[in-house]
């Protein structure tokens, strides 16, 4: 007997345990709980935003916690069913909150934005729902398992819903900043704030113009336009004006304004949450500037850059001499307007005509607004039918201009150049675009969806066109060898610092989205270390393209001082940007003068590459900001 009872021990210690962990319990308990992850990690965001919002998100978690345990030890029909409750119930709430909005909250009835943490966590809910439900149809049974085969069995569920909820909260971790100060008081050190950096008093003619922000009808499309046109007016001043412009916003979002190129006080520069707040609809701002520089700038919204300037809230300002006159008989603006791919002039897709006299002479303000796709490509205008001389670029004049033939003139976003030229005594001279410098990429052929890039043309004069079957194969301009050399006083003096800018970009998460995070000295916004400047400086900047993209970099507020291109130096006249495009893998070497205090944005002209992270800014010591960007103040610059 005692011989028979340890036999019969032995054999039960041997035998395998009994478990009701088949891979249903485990599937519908891993994604369970990865949702109680994503919901606990998102519960610090909403406890700022909402104290109820918090509270419930970490409640709603811990309760996930718990079932999903309780389900692996003991999965019964009505834990099944309370789970597949809570799931659907979640799916109901966010479905609510992402299209009529909640009833409560701090913006009640205003629906949420779709976020990829969101997405993520309602996708786990659906799929967990799925073994929920089978468990609740046939619950487990208390029976003997094979260990490896669950195991097995699971691990598809195991990985998926490791991936997501890393992904869902990597994306909360890197989401879009509650708050950030590009230049912050510092307790105990003088700081001078930049809103008190305006235009001093004066006694300059004052020309106001009044542009009301608005969505508009324009043929059948729904446009943001100023004044009711897109392009916005154009504002035409002269040199030593007073500019006054009062932006009224009927827009449903904020919005602002920004003086491209314009050397202005810091606090005018139009650039929400680093000079001031963002204009909230139904409010309105006034800017004022004096012109003391004569050429071709522009405007544009500089709050959601990426999304407002497309649909339309820019337009052009022409500063003439102080007599109000150019040289030339005829002066046009061109602004090239639209994507990758679809391009407009002055808003008009088909050929635009400009009317001209044979010994009639032309001045065309090119102005660049495409907003490139990822590889940053320049526009490239060309003109044929006459010679032309490239006056200026970015409305700063280049020494001693010689004639040239046909010139492909790459123009990255945000840049200009003025072309002059004499109309022949016979035909018209045709002004072509390209966007592209070499042959199309198969890659870019596949997104163009077999569809034909369109480039605009604009026809001056009348009579026969201009023959145009060799323009694709024109030479590009040489900037560094144009011109005639004169002296530029900031680009030979001896640089009080030398500031490495290096471009690139990697793979990552950035405000909550898996993109190519581009970056600034191995950083993103606004995770870049400012360049710090202290007034009266000569600072040069070595600026290297890791990628293979162009990038215009553009800085506020200053003149840039072009001084070598890949240790080339400047051989002709002085090139004066207020954006210089790097092109793939190159360097550029550029000077400024700090002699305009403030809080300056420098960051690339590609919408694309600022939105996802490749802005900075210029820092002057001893001043302060105290405007912010982030989702508390709604100020979003790019």
């Amino acid at each position: 007997m005692i011989t028979l009872e340890r036999t019969t021990t032995q054999a039960s210690k041997r035998a395998p345990k009994c478990s009701y962990a088949g891979v249903r319990v485990y599937s519908a308990a891993l994604l369970a709980f990865g949702a109680a992850l994503i919901h606990l990690a998102v519960a610090p965001e909403h406890l700022r935003e909402w104290a109820p919002f918090g509270v419930f998100f970490l409640t709603i978690g811990s309760i996930q916690i718990v079932l999903a345990v309780e389900l692996l030890a003991r999965p019964t029909r009505r834990l099944a069913l309370s789970l597949i409750l809570i799931n659907v119930g979640l799916l109901a709430l966010w479905y609510t909150s992402r299209t009529v909005g909640l009833p409560i909250g701090p913006t009640p009835g205003q629906p949420e934005a779709v976020g990829l943490t969101d997405i993520v966590c309602a996708t786990m809910e659906v799929l967990g729902t799925v073994p929920l439900m089978a468990l609740a149809i046939r619950p487990p049974r208390r029976r003997q398992r094979r260990i490896w085969l669950v195991g097995l069995g699971s691990a598809p569920t195991a990985i998926v819903s490791t991936a997501m909820t890393a992904l869902a909260i990597a994306a909360t971790l890197n989401g879009m900043p509650e708050a950030a100060n590009a230049a912050p008081a510092i307790p105990g050190q003088p700081t001078t704030s930049i809103t008190t950096l305006v235009e001093a008093p004066g006694n300059e003619p004052v020309k106001h113009f009044t542009l009301v922000a608005a969505p508009t009808d324009i043929n059948g499309q729904q446009e943001w336009a100023l004044n009711g046109s897109v392009p916005g007016p154009e504002l035409r001043v002269n040199q030593g004006d007073r500019v006054q412009v009062t932006l009224v916003n009927h827009l449903p979002e904020s919005t602002t304004l920004h003086w491209h190129g314009v050397v202005l006080p810091n606090a005018e520069d139009g650039v929400a949450g680093v000079t001031q707040d963002a204009v909230a609809p139904g409010a309105e701002y006034t800017y004022e500037f004096v012109a003391r520089e004569a050429g071709t700038f522009w405007y544009h919204s500089h709050q959601q850059t990426e999304e407002q300037l497309p649909r339309g809230l820019f337009g052009a300002l022409v500063v003439l001499p102080p007599t109000g006159q150019v040289a030339q008989q005829h002066d046009y603006t061109l602004l090239f307007h639209g994507s990758e791919g679809l391009v407009s002039v002055n808003g008009q897709f088909d050929n635009l005509h400009l009317d001209a006299q044979p010994g009639e002479t032309v001045r065309l303000r090119l102005i660049n607004t495409v907003a490139p796709g990822m590889d940053g490509g320049p526009e490239t205008p060309e003109l044929v039918g006459a010679p032309l001389q490239v006056a200026s670029l970015d409305g700063r004049d280049i020494n001693g201009p010689a004639e040239l033939g046909p010139t492909r003139i790459p123009l990255g976003m945000g840049q200009r150049a003025d072309l002059v030229f004499t109309m022949p005594q016979s035909g018209s001279v045709q002004l072509m675009d390209s966007e592209i410098i070499g042959e199309v990429s198969s890659v870019q052929k596949f997104f163009q969806n077999g569809t034909q890039p369109h480039y605009p043309t604009v026809t001056i004069g009348s009579g026969d066109l201009p023959a145009t079957d060799n323009a694709a194969s024109a030479p590009l301009f040489d900037a560094l060898h144009y011109g005639v050399p004169t002296l530029d006083e900031v680009a030979s003096a001896t640089p009080d610092q030398t500031v490495p800018v290096v471009l690139g970009e990697h793979a990552g998460i950035r405000d909550g989205v898996p993109q190519l995070v581009h970056t600034i000295n191995g950083a993103a916004s606004p995770d870049i270390q400012p360049i710090t400047v202290t007034e009266g400086q000569i600072v040069r900047m070595h600026i290297v393209n890791t990628t293979a993209e162009y990038h215009p970099m553009h800085m506020h507020g200053h003149v840039l001082s072009v001084i070598a291109i890949d240790g080339q130096p400047v051989e002709g006249s002085p090139i004066h940007l207020d954006s210089v495009l790097v092109a793939p893998h190159q360097t550029v070497d550029v000077a400024f003068a700090a002699n305009n205090p403030g809080v300056w944005m420098f960051h690339c002209h590609v919408l694309l590459h600022a939105g996802m992270g490749m802005t900075t800014s210029i820092n002057y010591v001893g001043y302060s900001t105290p405007f912010e960007m982030g989702t508390r103040s709604g100020n979003m610059p790019e």
